[in-house]
């Protein structure tokens, strides 16, 4: 099955329109209600999930997203986005749904577990002369 989207980016923790919102990046969110979408595929995402849909306009030019939040505690959502070259339908969301097991299997399997470990070590490396907390 082609995939509805031409683009898509597992970002972990940080928003795609948080980012757009902190870098001043023109664009518009769409005022949809994603009800349908929840009910109908009711396990996969839930009530802290987050789906919401929007346009990038640049130079005349537009690109479409539809930024995905999974709730993975209670403070933090991880974020998948999907460029599209056209307003993402009902069904183009509906397959970004039923790929998402194998989109967050995917992501897993190329996961530097290595780099995370750097990344964990340095961040404790330079807390051991201070407090974690002021």
């Amino acid at each position: 099955m082609k995939k509805p989207y031409i683009y898509f980016k597992f970002l972990g923790i940080h928003s795609f329109i948080s980012t757009l919102v902190d870098s001043n990046t023109e664009h518009r969110l769409y005022d949809e209600n994603f009800d349908d979408l929840f009910a109908r595929h009711e396990g996969i995402i839930n009530p802290g999930d987050s789906m919401k849909t929007g346009i990038l306009l640049k130079d005349g030019h537009s690109v479409f997203f539809a930024e995905l939040g999974i709730r993975i505690t209670k403070s933090y959502n991880s974020y998948f986005v999907f460029i599209f070259d056209h307003h993402p339908s009902a069904a183009d969301l509906d397959i970004i749904i039923d790929d998402l097991e194998a989109l967050v299997n995917a992501n897993l399997e190329s996961l530097d577990l290595s780099d995370l470990k750097e990344s964990m070590t340095s961040a404790l490396d330079s807390t051991k002369d201070g407090h974690l907390i002021n």
